[in-house]
């Protein structure tokens, strides 16, 4: 295998998906970098890049950490504070970063705890390079397909296509914000205005290989272009090419300074890469004619950025325009090359000297095939060599300014930047406009929103990204658990909302400090409660509906006392008021009896408490009281037992020690004559007979059933 995966962090990773919630996810986002985005790395092969997002929840601090997404593609950065104390909804912070391909994982903490995660696949340090000039820098799409990136850290921007055939029709505008992927053999444009990987996906491979760093490549050549072209429109003159082709106005120059003034400025760069001059040898440009030329659209470059940019100038010439006729070099072309690097303090480097390559071409001018793009992409290289990254000091990003938010008049939030940007302009998702121009913004309305900045050069500066995942005022929350609810004295009840992604507060009628926040409130106090919601920028709902709570009352813990010759019995001091029954365990029994008595089946530990049914409507709520426990033994010299005899009471009891099948019960008075019977049933508990009515005297009673039969005088007073 070329790379060896780093199998504990994607084993974290996978766990970490596994088991932490979406909520938890949600909480927290990165908005910037975008996925696969690159960073210029400085000339100590470190970049300092700015990592912003969202957060809908309350966070002490956001870390962050940084894992090389293959061993020895950078170098591991742990857990680190980015961001303490974040406010608003927005973080941000820096982490400095040696040149590699990462993995970024940012976590927000609240009170020791995790609140929430996000996960950048990919972002990188590396290598950004501007290409310009004509067809052999651009590519054409009518030629054999050139060779695609085998490396995924060969990167172009995907989103742009800034010509007359492509969507935004040679606007001078800012581009889009840009998306980033690996160039392939098939891409469409390598924004603003590639055409194809040409031989840029096999340089990429070969740069990747030997500084072990992904490479971005912007592309805004555009072929059959003259000297003369770049020049006259830098200036701000309308130009024409050698073909008649009449260009847009301020074009192509305005594509090189729109991808250094937005793309340079946000991601920074090396170089530019210049290769051009074929058109200009074959229509006889003189000497000092493209010197003039050249020089002009450094300096302009240099004028317009405010800043120092290298430009890596290929000698190239070889031109026919007759592919019947042999292609041959112009060595006023190459000279005039020559002379602008050699002017004294220019930002310039020497690129590839590629008329010896290939001179026999198809066309006699382009390098057509994968063969031929390799020759080329291999020339570049070696041009980039040590001494290049070694002494070219690269184009750094500009720092993103901080964004800060404040909830107004509780409807509405105030957006801000810092003053002393030359502009402003402010985007919504939901129109394709401007919606502002000053520093501050003040918005309603869900949408995600952002702002370009501008320097006093008319730099292009990215801000943070703010989501207002609902509008600005929260809407009035209901609790679910509407009307009287009950909760038992030793227990508490859990009121809730729909999780709307808002911070709720929960407070008793009549006080102020919320007792709770979250969207479930476990509250364990009689009274009425309500709810309000709160976004991450301060702005507060009204008061939800009340909902009423009850707290029932401790049940006491049951006293238990013998209550029959084999029977034992709970009570508690409550009685019938609350309608309660009693749970036993039997020694030895690992299942539950609810009766009001049992039987002693065997000597040990009784226990019982106490169950206690409250209803409200069609709301029952169930309470027990604490176990009370006592051991008995059992009555081991009789079998059946009748008692009170002599009655004490409307009732005797029958008991049996053990069940008795079919049990009837026959009552005689002392004649011999029925006077009551009951039917054949189980006797497993006590049986009573009422004999409140009977004349006083003597009885006899037979208890009969399987393998039993006793008769006894009892008496009645």
């Amino acid at each position: 295998m070329r790379y060896r995966i780093i199998l504990p962090v994607v084993a974290k990773a996978l766990l970490l998906i596994c088991l932490v919630s979406s909520t938890v996810f949600s909480q927290i986002k990165i908005t910037s970098p975008t996925f696969q985005a690159v960073y210029q790395r400085d000339i100590s092969g470190q970049r300092a890049i700015t990592v912003s997002g969202t957060f809908t929840a309350l966070m002490d601090k956001i870390e962050i950490r940084a894992v090389p997404v293959v061993q020895g593609q950078g170098v591991e950065t742990p857990w680190k504070d980015l961001q303490v104390a974040p406010k608003g909804g927005v973080f941000s912070g820096e982490i400095t970063l040696f040149g590699g391909w990462y993995t970024l994982e940012v976590r927000g903490v609240d009170d020791g705890k995790v609140v929430g995660r996000d996960i950048l696949a990919r972002v990188g340090i590396g290598e950004v390079f501007i290409i310009a000039g004509q067809s052999n820098a651009q590519g054409l799409k009518d030629k054999p397909t050139p060779p695609g990136a085998a490396d995924d850290r060969v990167i172009y921007i995907d989103n742009y296509d800034n010509d007359e055939f492509g969507e935004f029709k040679d606007a001078l505008t800012d581009p889009r914000p840009p998306t980033f992927s690996k160039i392939t053999s098939n891409i469409k444009t390598m924004s603003p205005r590639g055409q194809t990987a040409w031989c840029w996906g096999a340089l990429g491979d070969l740069l990747v290989t030997k500084l072990n760093v992904p490479v971005l490549f912007i592309n805004a050549a555009w072929e059959g272009t003259a000297s003369e072209n770049w020049a006259e429109s830098s200036a701000g003159k309308k130009t024409v090419s050698y073909y008649g082709h009449e260009y847009a106005p301020e074009m192509p120059y305005a594509n090189l300074r729109i991808s250094a003034k937005n793309y340079g400025s946000q991601y920074g760069v090396r170089a530019v890469l210049w290769m051009q001059g074929e058109t200009d040898g074959f229509f006889g440009i003189t000497t000092a004619a493209y010197q003039k030329n050249l020089q002009a659209v450094i300096n302009k470059l240099q004028a317009d950025t405010q800043k120092r940019i290298t430009w890596v100038i290929a000698r190239t010439s070889r031109a026919s325009n007759d592919r019947n006729i042999p292609s041959k070099p112009y060595p006023a072309i190459i000279a005039a090359q020559n002379a602008v690097l050699n002017t004294p303090f220019n930002p310039t480097y020497p690129g590839p000297e590629t008329d010896p390559l290939v001179p026999n071409r198809v066309d006699g001018l382009h390098f057509e095939g994968e063969d031929q793009l390799r020759i080329l992409a291999s020339a570049w290289n070696d041009a980039l060599n040590a001494n290049f990254f070694a002494t070219v000091t690269p184009m750094a990003p500009v720092a993103v300014p901080t964004i800060t938010t404040t909830c107004v008049q509780n409807n509405a939030v105030t957006l801000s930047l810092p003053a002393g940007y030359a502009s402003y302009q402010w985007r919504s998702s939901k129109s394709s406009t401007p919606i502002g121009i000053g520093s501050s913004i003040t918005v309603t309305q869900a949408a995600t929103y952002s702002a370009t900045v501008r320097d006093a050069a008319g730099n292009s500066i990215l801000t943070p990204v703010v989501v207002l995942d609902h509008d600005a005022r929260p809407a009035q929350p209901s609790i679910l658990q509407s009307g009287e609810q009950q909760a038992c004295a030793d227990s508490s009840f859990r009121f809730s909302v729909n999780d709307e992604g808002y911070i709720y507060n929960w407070f008793k009628e009549n006080t102020t400090t919320p007792v709770t926040s979250g969207a479930i409130a476990s509250i364990a106090e009689s009274g009425n409660y309500y709810v309000k919601a709160q976004n991450i920028f301060g702005c507060i709902s009204d008061n939800s509906a009340s909902s009423k709570l009850t707290v029932r009352a401790k049940i006491s813990k049951p006293t238990i006392e013998p209550s029959g010759p084999f029977s034992v019995s709970a009570s508690i001091p409550e009685g019938s008021e609350v309608n309660e029954v009693f749970v036993w365990r039997r020694p030895g029994s690992e299942t539950d009896t609810t009766a009001t008595l049992v039987k002693i089946l065997k000597s040990g530990v009784y226990t019982a408490k106490a169950k206690v049914t409250y209803t409200i409507g069609s709301n029952n709520l169930v309470c027990y009281s604490d176990t009370a426990s006592r051991e008995f033994k059992t009555n081991e010299k009789n079998e059946v037992v009748i008692y009170p005899n002599p009655s004490q009471g409307a009732y005797i009891y029958i008991e049996s020690r053990d069940n008795i099948k079919d049990a009837a019960i026959e009552l005689f008075d002392i004649r011999g004559n029925v006077i009551k019977t009951t039917a054949p049933k189980l006797l497993n508990g006590r049986m009573q007979i009422e004999v409140g009515l009977l004349p006083t005297g003597k009885y006899i009673l037979r208890v009969t059933g399987q393998g039993e039969s006793l008769t006894k005088q009892i008496v009645i007073r």
